[in-house]
């Protein structure tokens, strides 16, 4: 963990302590003493937690003539690479990450990120120019975080360790409480605690005096290549996710798989496995019921691949380990219990390997979500005038939920229900849970009184509007390569507090680059066929019960029925939710839950996911008064 102070008026060396206690009071997180450097102005801190490697060693890393120190966390995958671009020249005294980009910041401190590969997020300082650089890296899978003020600049890759200086008051960002509770995840780069952002990922933050600047130093474009061929494109996909693999491996040190049994982290599985030459653990959770258990796909590739398998049994119980599980979220965020799944297979994995490869990237890349499909189907009927429309959701409305997880029913009654959203919402108009007018009826008017309803899609509306592409697919995986990442990537981020480290060859920049640039058309072949390139590459791979004899089910527990059919599990949310605490304050009402509770309950609608948003973002106030 890194965390710093820029303060242009203080000596620097007066916030040690502040440093110190912060960054050993976040749990789980420092492992052995934390290393704070000073100047006149800045003072930064580094904590090592359980998941240092030592080529994150030494820390701070200071040049020969001590004119640039940096501190980062993460890991650059290909400083050999790097070696080379440096030249003959340039000699590394311990091939750590903060050296590669100390090296490589003296060489074109404008363009020294333009080659790196890897998850970092850094703070840099340059002595000669009196400036602080902040850098994170291309998707974000590294966090940070920073808050500023006339005076001051404090920045951390955990927002809990900003917090825990005490030179930041803890005020809730109402407006991004509103993006929490329309996605189940904040997508914006305003946190949930006003004044505190996120650096945006691929973005540079410089500090020089009073002048604070930001700029995005890596931009992803769907600008299509028509020459190559299938053939050609085929080769280039498994060539690819063969390097990204290669990097990330560690002699001696074998990976383990975070294997679901799906495409992506079957791919990952099986050429790691050929790359590594040796077994590797792999892991994966089940739940009951068919529409939702895909542990005999797993099972399946281990014994394929030979690979030594842990299967884990995810039952009602285990929901209560949100309440230890959300100490590790800087923001809250919930995926209708994924996020648990993630967390008990990191606890699996937890003494066993050092770090996992999960499949995360996969769908954005080639266009495997079914909500490029139902862009398709909308688009048909969006002509459609808007009043019918709502009509129509309100008759679909009356439709009854069913047990099954993507059955006739569900699909129709949720698709009605998101059509009423506009369209240049793109793919996220599938995945909102609330409109203006339930969110007005749940929350209080004391928490709007910050809010403008009419401008709730607005964070959405200006990433997609970045989006450069030519058709719809490519527009849609530039939005959410721009968000949705960013949602799984939390959900690994569980596994640190466990030290064990996520790597992600899927989101190898160069791959995501290469694979922006193949034709919507070979993503999805006609109304229906997603990732059709992607699956064709992999025939050389994966066996075709994998590629094609499965349906598409994604990481998913039965929460709709817990919630419904076990006993304690429902009690459990009805006491969490009807609970009256100081940190909630009022914000909801509690007649628009229990409507909620009750619609759940009978089956007429499925509320699991506003329910479980609601249990999660309530204990994650929690854990901030403690």
């Amino acid at each position: 963990m890194i965390l710093g102070i820029l303060d242009k008026d203080r000596q620097a060396d007066q916030y040690q302590m502040d440093l110190l206690r912060a960054a050993t009071s976040i749990p789980g997180r420092a492992m052995y003493m934390p290393v704070v450097w000073s100047n006149k102005h800045l003072a930064v801190c580094w904590a090592p937690d359980k998941v240092a490697t030592l080529d994150e060693y030494p820390q701070p890393f200071l040049s020969c003539d001590n004119t640039v120190v940096v501190m980062s966390q993460g890991k650059i995958h290909n400083i050999e690479e790097l070696k080379g671009h440096l030249g003959s020249g340039c000699r590394f005294r311990t091939g750590c990450s903060g050296e590669a980009l100390a090296h490589l910041y003296e060489k074109s401190p404008d363009h020294f990120l333009d080659r790196v590969n890897g998850k970092f997020a850094f703070a840099l300082w340059d002595e000669k120019n009196e400036k602080l650089v902040l850098g994170r890296d291309h998707f974000g899978v590294e966090p940070l975080f920073y808050f500023r003020d006339e005076k001051r600049l404090i920045f951390s890759s955990s927002l809990r360790a900003i917090l825990a200086t005490g030179l930041v008051d803890k005020q809730l960002n109402h407006e991004a409480v509103l993006q929490y509770l329309l996605y189940c995840y904040n997508p914006g780069a305003e946190t949930l605690l006003k004044n505190i952002h996120s650096l945006p990922p691929g973005h540079i933050l410089s500090a020089n005096g009073s002048t604070v600047s930001i700029r995005r130093y890596w931009q992803l474009s769907f600008a299509e290549d028509r020459e190559k061929t299938v053939d050609q494109h085929c080769d280039e996909i498994v060539d690819r996710i063969q390097q990204a693999i290669r990097i990330r491996l560690e002699p001696g040190r074998p990976p383990g798989i975070f294997l679901s049994g799906g495409t992506d982290s079957s791919t990952i599985a099986s050429l790691s496995s050929k790359l590594y030459g040796g077994v590797i653990p792999s892991f994966s959770f089940r739940c009951e019921g068919r529409s939702y258990d895909e542990s005999v796909y797993a099972r399946f590739m281990a014994d394929k691949l030979g690979t030594r398998h842990t299967e884990i049994p995810y039952d009602p119980e285990r929901l209560s380990l949100i309440s230890g599980a959300v100490e590790g979220m800087d923001e809250p965020f919930c995926d209708q219990g994924i996020e648990i799944g993630t967390y008990l297979l990191g606890q699996a994995a937890r003494g066993v390997v050092s770090y996992v490869f999960s499949g995360e990237g996969g769908d954005e890349l080639f266009g495997g979500h079914p909500v490029y499909v139902a862009d398709k189907f909308a688009s048909a009927v969006d002509w459609v005038p808007g009043g019918i429309l709502k009509l129509l959701a309100r008759k679909f409305a009356r439709i009854p939920d069913s047990d099954q997880k993507k059955n006739l029913q569900v699909k129709i009654k949720r698709f009605s229900y998101s059509l009423a959203f506009p369209p240049e919402l793109l793919s996220h108009r599938w995945r909102i849970y609330y409109t203006p007018q339930e969110l007005q009826a749940l929350c209080s008017g004391n928490f709007l009184e910050s809010c403008d309803l009419n401008k709730i899609f607005d964070v959405i509306q200006g990433i997609n509007s970045e989006a450069g592409g030519k058709d719809q697919l490519s527009r849609s995986l530039h939005s959410d390569f721009h968000t949705l990442v960013g949602f799984y990537l939390r959900r690994l981020g569980l596994l640190r507090s466990l030290s064990v480290e996520s790597r992600l060859p899927l989101l190898d920049y160069r791959l995501v680059e290469y694979a922006a640039t193949i034709p919507s058309r070979l993503k999805i072949r006609g109304l229906s066929d997603t990732k059709f390139i992607y699956k064709r590459a992999l025939e050389r791979v994966l066996p075709k019960e994998i590629l094609y004899d499965r349906p598409k089910l994604g990481h998913s527990i039965p929460m709709k029925n817990w919630m419904r059919t076990d006993g304690k599990t429902r009690t459990w949310i009805e006491e969490v939710l009807r609970e009256e605490s100081p940190e909630v304050n009022g914000f909801f009402r509690a007649d628009f839950i229990e409507r909620m509770l009750g619609e759940h309950q009978s089956r007429s609608q499925n509320h699991s996911h506003r329910l479980w948003a609601l249990l999660v973002l309530k204990l994650w106030l929690k854990s901030l008064a403690a």
